[in-house]
């Protein structure tokens, strides 16, 4: 019963979210606005009541143990269903709010969208935190169950109590970098195939539609590396001659800081829709429609 009293205290929990996501006594007290010993009572009570450390300390700061770790999703719906609960029918107010927001995306999302939302957060609603989680198979489910508060990606089938909105187009272009020996000639299929390539592979297995395209018309591009993600790619061509097809707005973002330079495909390659899932539940939840607007504002 002590156990179960002790965990009833939403400060509490709120204590423990805030030295998971900061590793720090006093981060925590200064998000709080507590006094350090304050904060340390806090813990100790959280020890006793889950029997555990919790966390234990190293030279950069707390360490959570595996025990903290197993406990931070379920901490981490719990509470956003509680911030969901209290917002709901009491008004939003984006310059005083201190609400987190969990959006599921992929890097490619992230590096386009990120630095203009927080940009735009921090004029009017410097409060409001962004929390960026990656994209899981169970993604309708993490929606559902008030995990995530929106999905940032293409269409996929879910229920119709998943609300899907449009946030923009997006197609692909060639990168090189400056001063490659084919960057300022014009890029034809022969020059193409001539450049060697590393090729996203976001799930880690080799072949996506611009290569079934290629093979349809008899060709084969020469890859010499498959990368999970697109952050990692600006980087390696323009410390190579490497090339890359990559999304505009990818290129829009990291082109210029590594010189590179875009060149049209020589043959047509599909692009995609980006898209903005939430879940229903989250219909009169003014605080919800604000966020989710701006996003689709920001993408105008």
């Amino acid at each position: 019963m002590h156990q179960t009293h002790e965990l009833a205290d939403l400060n509490l929990l709120t204590t423990f979210r805030h030295l998971l996501a900061t590793g720090s006594v006093t981060a925590t007290a200064d998000r709080m606005r507590l006094s350090q010993p304050a904060v340390s009572r806090a813990l100790g009570r959280l020890r006793t009541a889950l029997q555990d450390p919790l966390f234990v300390r190293d030279r950069g700061g707390l360490v959570p143990t595996p025990r903290a770790l197993a406990l931070q999703p379920e901490l981490e719906a719990l509470l956003t269903r509680l911030d969901d609960l209290l917002a709901t029918g009491a008004g939003f107010d984006p310059s005083t709010s201190r609400r987190t927001f969990v959006v599921a995306t992929s890097d490619y999302s992230a590096s386009v969208l990120m630095r203009p939302l927080l940009q735009r957060l921090g004029r009017e609603a410097p409060g409001v935190t962004v929390r960026v989680v990656q994209t899981a198979p169970e993604a309708e489910a993490a929606l559902q169950q008030g995990m995530w508060d929106f999905l940032w990606a293409p269409q996929r089938s879910m229920s119709q109590a998943v609300v899907w909105t449009k946030l923009f187009d997006e197609t692909f272009s060639f990168v090189l970098r400056e001063g490659h020996p084919l960057a300022g000639k014009p890029l034809t299929l022969e020059r193409y195939l001539s450049i060697q390539q590393i090729a996203l592979s976001p799930e880690g297995r080799p072949g996506n539609p611009l290569d079934e395209t290629l093979q349809r018309m008899g060709h084969q591009r020469q890859l010499v590396a498959h990368v999970p993600t697109f952050a990692v790619v600006p980087s390696l061509i323009a410390h190579s001659d490497l090339g890359a097809v990559l999304p505009r707005r990818i290129i829009e973002v990291h082109g210029k800081p590594w010189r590179l330079v875009s060149r049209a495909l020589p043959f047509p390659v599909h692009g995609f829709t980006l898209k903005q899932a939430w879940h229903e539940r989250h219909r009169h939840d003014d605080g919800h429609a604000w966020f989710r607007q701006l996003v689709v504002d920001l993408c105008r």
